[in-house]
C-alpha cells in the first residue's frame, strides 16, 4: 500500500478486463489499456463518482487507484548501483 511519505499526486479510475488486464478511463478517449492515457483525477471523490458512473453501464470490476509521486532519487541510486 502506502508507505509514509508517498506523496499522492491523483487518481486513475481502473477497469479489470479478463486475462487479468487493466484498462484506465479518459472521458475523451474512453478506455486505453496504457495508463498514461487514463485521465489524472485530482480527488478521489471525483475519481470515485466517474467510477460510480462507469460502473451503472459496465458489468466489469472498475476500481479507482492511487497514483503516487515518482521518486526519481530511487531510480538514479539503482542505475548508479549497476
Amino acid at each position: 500500500m502506502c508507505d509514509e511519505g508517498e506523496v499522492i499526486v491523483g487518481y486513475l479510475v481502473v477497469r479489470e478486463c479478463a486475462d487479468d488486464e487493466v484498462e484506465f478511463w479518459d472521458p475523451e478517449n474512453e478506455w486505453s489499456d496504457d495508463p498514461d492515457e487514463g485521465r489524472l483525477y485530482e480527488t478521489e471523490e471525483e475519481a470515485e463518482q466517474a467510477a460510480r458512473d462507469l460502473r451503472a453501464g459496465d458489468t466489469a470490476t472498475i476500481t479507482v487507484e492511487p497514483v503516487f509521486e515518482d521518486d526519481e532519487e530511487d531510480e538514479d541510486d539503482e542505475d548508479d548501483a549497476s
